[in-house]
């Protein structure tokens, strides 16, 4: 049973969270005055009530029912939170029909005239503007707009049955039974954005005790640590919240929580040491450069840190939490890069040394402080040619090896240009394909050796624009055939 047609059309389409809505035939709807009120399925998906009479006529009779059973009781003008969840819905059905209103008007027959103009001997004649209409008549009837009021002062517009609830009940306003039942029901309901909510409905104390920044940082906190607010423990709760600002933030509500006791420090994994090879140094350079690196990201964490906890972005826990991983990660720390780094001066493996080393002045500073530190080689203050001959000789290479390795080293990665360029080009022509005069498809590799074959030895180019156009050609029988070629990039 119904009351209202908005509470049909609030029945028909409310959110079943995955169980199939029924079908258009297995739905019937009687009035008891005027009879059965078909019922269609529409595209969206949604279904609608197709009640008889002029556009006017319907969404006067859906307005009419709502504020005679629903929001006027008694001459008093009910809020979302004095209605029932289900009755505060058929009012949003009604606020839809502004904007959807083939949800109880025949759209398609109202194209032709009749039902968008009126009909009444009193009403003015031409076009009839439904948004207007609606939205006019719940403000005139209701005081508020089809969205419905604000959910508190000062606060936007709102028709969310949920949020009006939980702010009355923040404020401690009284909020029938029935009401509540419904949400002690159904705990999925602002399960993922109004966490607050269910603590409310379910410790009264709470109700009216609290600012909303107040209660929803507590709320907030508590949940995160998978604390529970009961009839126990909420009068010590509220006794140190409500010392705190009324705007206060959840950092400072965990610290006042922690601070009491209320909260316990947070635990972080132990980090197991270094093993094998990376578990010590290999040189007083290794050590040095472990120092270093290490130290670096200790003082950048630290200082991170210092700056989020001034400007109380992260709580005093968190902060504690961050210092302790960081000195663990400090102690911790292979000497995978350091070794690596050492072995390679120790060995005088110029190629390592070079990539590792052989970069500005503002790259890699912490193991090139290192090594100036314990070698003497300055690879920080010099020119560009300065430090790469300084790490040759590092490596113990005079001016004239230097000049043998570098150019050993240019023919060695030209060989290794070319390879990877001719790999490139074979793979792009065995990818391509041609068909020749004869219906046969060859793929660019195989197109190639044919033409050569067949005596096609010259490759020509000519001008196309600003591209250029290759052709193979036969020079006995002046013939040619197309190429083509594609630049790597």
């Amino acid at each position: 049973m119904r009351t209202t047609l908005a509470g049909v059309l609030e029945y028909l389409n409310q959110d079943r969270r995955g169980v199939a809505a029924p079908r258009p035939d297995d739905v019937i709807v009687r009035h008891v005055e005027r009879g059965e009120i078909a019922v269609q399925h529409l595209k969206s998906g949604r279904f609608a009530v197709r009640p008889r009479g002029t556009a006017r006529s319907i969404l006067t009779q859906v307005l009419d029912e709502i504020e005679r059973y629903l929001v006027r009781v008694d001459g008093k003008i009910l809020r979302p939170y004095e209605m029932t969840r289900a009755s505060w819905g058929a009012v949003v059905a009604a606020g839809r029909l502004a904007f959807f209103p083939e949800e109880a008007i025949d759209m398609s027959a109202a194209e032709t005239g009749p039902l968008l103009h009126t009909r009444d001997l009193f009403e003015a004649q031409g076009s009839f503007d439904i948004a207007a209409f609606v939205d006019g008549e719940f403000r005139r009837r209701f005081g508020y707009g089809r969205q419905g009021p604000a959910y508190a002062p000062g606060a936007s517009l709102n028709s969310r049955h949920e949020l009006h609830v939980a702010y009355a009940l923040l404020r401690g306003e009284k909020v029938r039974e029935c009401v509540l039942s419904a949400y002690r029901d159904d705990p999925e309901i602002g399960k993922h954005d109004l966490p607050w909510l269910r603590p409310l409905i379910e410790v009264p104390a709470l109700r009216g005790a609290l600012s909303p920044a107040q209660l929803q940082g507590l709320c907030q906190v508590m949940r995160h640590e998978h604390l529970p607010i009961t009839a126990g423990n909420v009068g010590k709760l509220l006794a140190i919240v409500r010392r705190l600002p009324a705007d206060c933030r959840d950092v400072e509500v965990d610290d006042a929580l922690f601070a009491a006791g209320i909260l316990q420090p947070r635990t972080a994994p132990v980090l197991k040491a270094a093993q094998g090879p990376a578990a010590a140094p290999v040189s007083p350079l290794a050590q040095r450069i472990h120092a270093l690196a290490t130290q670096r990201r200790f003082n950048a964490t630290m200082e991170r840190a210092k700056a989020q906890r001034e400007a109380l972005e992260i709580s005093q826990r968190h902060f504690d939490d961050i210092a302790r991983r960081a000195v663990a990660e400090r102690t911790c720390a292979g000497y995978d890069w350091a070794n690596k780094v050492a072995l390679a001066v120790l060995q005088r493996d110029v190629a390592a040394v070079l990539e590792i080393f052989d970069s500005p002045k503002d790259w890699n500073t912490e193991t090139k402080r290192a090594l100036r530190d314990e070698t003497g080689v300055d690879l920080l203050q010099c020119t560009a040619a300065q430090r790469r001959r300084r790490i040759f000789q590092l490596c113990g290479f005079s001016p004239a090896e230097q000049e043998r390795w570098e150019r050993e080293a240019a023919a060695e990665k030209a060989d290794r240009v070319a390879t990877r360029a001719f790999e490139d080009a074979r793979k792009r022509a065995e990818a391509s394909s041609w068909r020749l005069e004869s219906g046969k498809v060859l793929n660019g590799r195989e197109y190639v050796d044919f033409c050569i074959a067949e005596g096609f030895s010259e490759i020509i180019d000519m001008p196309r624009g600003r591209a250029r156009a290759y052709r193979i050609c036969h020079p006995r029988r002046g013939m040619s055939r197309p190429l083509r070629a594609r630049t790597a990039r």
